[in-house]
């Protein structure tokens, strides 16, 4: 496992998100774990190509078969053995959801499912591969984990975390061809379950998830201008939620959560559903793409589209504060 300092966590960002894929399964490998890795015909995108080449047997490539991205692992993961499955997370949200039903929420099978180029990544393909709704399609599934690290650190470790856990998870990873630095030192241990606050603040407590961290933090600094001091939180777990850390938010004014996902049904639609539950609970601002497909265009464009740029962040962030 790569020791994490600011030489590591700057060649992880370099990598981008499925280079840092790549890279995790790899090191296990080199470790000596026991696992299988399964590709949706998809094994150079998913960073696999060291790990075919020196660890052959560990490696089954389905062909563009996404159905069978989950019925194979389910099968090769009947003794326990955990199975890392990677696609696009349009297809392994959507095209396999009755598979992923059945095997990895009734069956609690050992299956690792990697969404790639989740979010806004893939607004270059329009909407076929662009913003899935993973994440309010998959936290219903009972029983399954879902993870949405922000960084190449963080992903590095959801990825080691994820395999070492027994049961299903998705991991869902956003981001351009260079992931972001959030965490620019060692944070520890990754937990899941347990958020990270990367900023202090007094007034407005912001969470989020996956690589749009890197705006919100922006925002954060344009609010501070504005003067509002804005907490900001990791939620790198959508499920299971930490909750704990959600009740101590009762002293904020505002909480606001941000994701590279629908409004409905994802990161914000969880925290607004626990916060309903509590008294004197702050009001909630849910940012997000809204209820429309994206344009075709750059990773940026796509964010842009739907007001998640810094700029527009703090905008909206300053509107809701002032009411």
């Amino acid at each position: 496992m790569l020791e994490m300092n600011s030489k590591s966590i700057r060649f992880l960002s370099r990598m981008g998100s499925r280079g840092v894929l790549g890279q995790a399964v790899l090191d296990m490998a080199e470790a000596g774990k026991n696992f299988f890795a399964v590709s949706a015909d998809l094994g150079e995108a998913s960073g696999f190509e060291r790990l075919i080449a020196k660890y052959p047997h560990k490696f089954v490539n389905t062909g563009i078969a996404e159905q069978n991205l989950i019925g194979i692992p389910a099968g090769l993961a009947a003794d326990g053995t955990p199975v890392i499955a990677t696609t696009w997370a349009m297809f392994a949200s959507l095209r396999c959801t009755d598979q992923l039903r059945n095997f990895m929420g009734y069956m609690q099978r050992n299956i690792k499912l990697v969404g790639m180029d989740s979010g806004m990544s893939q607004t270059r393909s329009s909407y076929s591969h662009c913003n899935p709704p993973d994440i309010a399609v998959l936290r219903a599934v009972p029983g399954l984990t879902i993870l949405s690290p922000c960084d190449g650190q963080e992903t590095y470790k959801a990825i080691w975390a994820a395999m070492e856990f027994s049961g299903p998870v998705y991991i869902r990873l956003t981001g351009d061809l260079l992931a972001p630095i959030i965490h620019k030192e060692d944070f520890g241990e990754y937990r899941i379950g347990k958020a990270i606050e990367i900023k202090e603040g007094g007034d407005v407590a912001v969470i989020g998830c996956g690589s749009v961290l890197a705006e919100v933090l922006k925002a954060a600094d344009l609010l501070e201008e504005a003067g509002i001091s804005c907490a900001v939180m990791d939620m790198h777990t959508i499920k299971p939620l930490d909750t704990e850390m959600l009740d101590t938010l009762t002293s904020y004014k505002l909480v606001a959560t941000v994701e590279e996902h629908s409004v409905i049904g994802g990161l914000g639609s969880a925290v607004a559903e626990h916060l309903s539950q509590k008294k004197n609970a702050p009001p909630v601002l849910r940012l997000g793409a809204s209820d429309v497909f994206p344009q075709s265009g750059s990773y940026a464009y796509g964010l842009q589209q739907y007001g998640l740029t810094a700029p527009q962040l703090a905008e909206s962030i300053q509107a809701k504060f002032k009411e």
